[in-house]
């Protein structure tokens, strides 16, 4: 169901009309007295001019409707990759509740035309919301791929054992631990916000399931669309809310190195060369006897070589 595009408020977010109305406030302000005065009224006349004329010409339409046409087709394939990404179970999930809503749509065409504009108001938030159900979908992957690979009991256990060894270091080497234990901390951190997050975005994912499936049932014997109405604008506030729950977690997932100041990086370069470089092969399937030498080993080889 195509939604027609508002040309008024097209025509005035243009990026050519918004230009205008800077330069032309800008201009008044620098130029002072009764010339602003007829600077504004002049660019307020041309403004009503341009927006009582442009937007109804079928030229600058046509224009627009492409625009959006082109949108919708990139954010279809988007979509179709997004759903590529699932697990086979989450794709049958997701089609199981795309069916729901064909069946809602079939049902509600049937009933009388009084009732089809609000009936179709219904049908775009359940649109809006199975389009924010395909995304959480993806984000409760990246979550569950992100706690599997982090375990919280081994983080535990090693911020104890750091401790316990700290206990006994000078204090040189007890300050340089310290950052270490702090990159420890942010870690275990990052994992508890990961777990509360994907708990929120699991009961979301069924709270859209429930009213879908209810919307579904009214359907079938619609008796009162506005409570319909409540529980989809309920639903919308809910999922916009869950949305920005996870963004901050989001955004430390395309940055693996936030949080983490200089004196951090520092420790865990002094920390973990040797380490590091071993689980990174592990992580690549190449810790065998034919595993590529790192630069670093290879000079240290090559100084007690020389040696």
């Amino acid at each position: 169901m195509t939604e027609e595009p508002n040309f008024y408020k097209e025509a005035f977010m243009s990026p050519l009309n918004l230009g205008f109305l800077i330069f032309a406030l800008v201009a008044a302000l620098l130029t002072g007295g009764a010339a602003a005065n007829v600077l504004l009224l002049f660019a307020a006349a041309a403004e009503l001019l341009y927006l009582g004329t442009v937007p109804r010409t079928e030229r600058y339409q046509r224009l627009v409707r492409s625009r959006k046409m082109a949108e919708r087709k990139a954010q279809g394939r988007d979509d179709r990759e997004v759903f590529r990404s699932l697990s086979k179970e989450d794709q049958k999930r997701y089609v199981r509740f795309r069916n729901m809503e064909k069946a809602i749509k079939d049902n509600f065409a049937k009933l009388p035309y009084s009732s089809q504009g609000i009936l179709e108001a219904h049908l775009k938030k359940l649109d809006g919301l199975l389009d924010s159900y395909l995304n959480l979908l993806q984000l409760k992957e990246r979550y569950i791929r992100f706690t599997e690979r982090t375990g919280e009991r081994e983080i535990v256990r090693a911020i104890d054992a750091l401790r316990q060894e700290m206990q006994a270091d000078p204090p040189r080497v007890r300050s340089i631990k310290q950052r270490r234990l702090g990159i420890l901390e942010k870690r275990l951190d990052r994992f508890k916000k990961a777990n509360e997050n994907l708990a929120i975005i699991g009961a979301q994912l069924e709270t859209i399931e429930d009213v879908t499936r209810y919307v579904y049932e009214q359907s079938l014997t619609m008796q009162n669309p506005e409570e319909v109405t409540f529980q989809l604008d309920t639903l919308v506030s809910e999922v916009e809310e869950t949305q920005a729950s996870v963004e901050a977690l989001e955004d430390a997932f395309g940055d693996p190195m936030s949080g983490l100041t200089s004196l951090d990086l520092d420790a865990l370069d002094v920390f973990s060369t040797p380490a590091l470089e071993a689980e990174d092969r592990i992580d690549a399937g190449l810790l065998d006897e034919d595993a590529p030498e790192s630069a670093a080993a290879a000079e240290r080889r090559r100084q007690r070589e020389g040696g």
